[in-house]
């Protein structure tokens, strides 16, 4: 059934909507997705409400799937419900596929300028003209997205294949033995058989290499661990070979991923070694020293302040911060001076932030406020994983110097350290060429 609302009465609301605007002549339409289609309000005539019963949606199925000379072929059905009066459909990697909802698919579609729009069931129709050639060993979805009869955009279907191997000459495999472990590094000896030209070697912490892959695959473009792997390894390895991995932490498990290549340059399965670090610390008690050091001005930049946790011997790691007291203290703010909370906060795992987990000496520079009063706090764990008591270290930094401009203090309880900018998230790219799909 169709309800037709009067222009007027829709304009009325659009100019409530806008009353803090003066005079506004745009209607603005907001996508969950986070984009907008903006129209000039003199050009339009009237807004108008819609009920479309049923799902809008092009189920896809995948028969099959082929490549050789001319490229990769894949044979689907796709079935439109009564409510579907057309489809778009393409095929990306799944690591890709699955970092996107149904709103983000909308707008894949609607930055291929000119796709292809199709109208019809197919029970084995030849999907083809792929934008790259589709990687050996690698997942794959296929993905329709359906259009009511106005042309809006409406729900997705997805199906999933793995291409195979590719086919490996010969036997490509890598022995690889712990040669030596430390606190934070590891050495290995690796001793590849005749069948191997070259390989590849990245380590993660046990359990993390397809989050990690999940994560980057999408920034990178990476289609398959086996690509991850051999960008992150920094380099190819020949021969037998000693190598040593720094920059780890104590006491941890890891998986070391080896990516072996055929004398024809061709991926080999992914190889796995099971590893750990040496464990730093003892089985006594944890016990953390806190040193304030030097405080920075830096004018309309804002202002540093050093402070040093220092671990005793029996400590494994240990995590840090400083708190803003009059913020923590605040009987209406979240932390109202309750220390068992900041004992909580620190004492749950943070895997997003990189400097949570400290070993060793940890000199940090915190972003502060000229001639406020802080609260630094620690606390450590030994190497059977239990905690001691809380340190803390007030200090009051001092006042600006008189030439500092002034600017707005800090509204956040927790400081900051002072660190790198984060990496941008993933962007989507349009395809380079449309889709073809064609029943034969």
């Amino acid at each position: 059934m169709t309800k037709k609302i009067l222009s007027t009465l829709a304009l009325s609301l659009a100019m409530l909507t806008a009353s803090a605007q003066s005079q506004p002549n745009r209607l603005i339409v907001h996508q969950k997705s986070g984009g907008f289609t903006s129209y000039r309000i003199g050009s339009v005539d009237s807004l108008s409400f819609y009920n479309i019963e049923g799902e809008v949606r092009a189920d896809v199925k995948i028969n099959d799937y082929k490549t050789g000379d001319t490229g990769d072929t894949l044979w689907v059905a796709v079935t439109k419900t009564p409510a579907c009066s057309s489809y778009r459909i393409d095929v990306l990697p799944s690591v890709r596929a699955n970092a996107y909802n149904d709103e983000v698919i909308a707008s894949y579609f609607n930055q291929q300028k000119g796709s292809t729009a199709f109208y019809d069931d197919f029970t084995n129709a030849q999907l083809t003209g792929f934008s790259t050639r589709m990687e050996p060993g690698t997942k794959y979805t296929v993905f329709t997205l359906g259009y009511d009869q106005l042309g809006t955009p409406c729900e997705v279907s997805r199906a999933e294949i793995e291409t195979p191997l590719a086919d490996v000459l010969g036997d490509p495999k890598v022995d690889c033995t712990v040669a030596n472990a430390d606190f934070k590094a590891l050495t290995f000896s690796f001793v590849p058989n005749e069948d191997v030209s070259c390989y590849y070697i990245t380590i993660f912490p046990e359990g993390e290499g397809e989050a990690q892959f999940n994560q980057w695959g999408p920034m990178f473009g990476f289609a398959n661990m086996s690509q991850m792997i051999q960008q992150f390894s920094g380099q190819a390895f020949k021969g037998k070979q000693e190598h040593t991995i720094n920059g780890l932490n104590p006491g941890t498990d890891y998986e070391l991923y080896i990516l072996p290549l055929d004398l024809n340059g061709n991926y080999a399965p992914l190889q796995k070694t099971l590893c750990k670090t040496k464990v730093m610390g003892g089985e006594g008690k944890s016990v953390m020293t806190i040193t304030v050091g030097e405080f920075t001005d830096y004018g309309e930049n804002g202002c540093a302040q050093t402070v040093t946790y220092t671990p005793n011997d029996q400590t494994n790691l240990h995590r840090d911060m400083v708190v803003d007291k009059a913020k923590f203290e605040d009987k209406n703010g979240t932390w109202k001076g309750d220390e068992s909370k900041i004992v909580e906060y620190l004492q749950a795992p943070n895997p997003m932030d990189p400097n949570w987990d400290q070993y060793g000496e940890d000199v940090a520079t915190w972003g502060v406020d000229a001639n406020t009063t802080y609260i630094a706090y620690s606390i450590g764990q030994n190497a059977k994983g239990e905690w001691g008591e809380l340190a803390k270290k007030e200090f009051t930094t001092p006042a600006a110097g008189a030439s500092a401009p002034a600017y707005a203090p800090a509204t956040s309880t927790v400081m900051k350290r002072i660190a790198s900018a984060k990496a941008q998230k993933p962007g989507m790219a349009p395809a380079k060429t449309f889709i073809q799909l064609q029943e034969k």
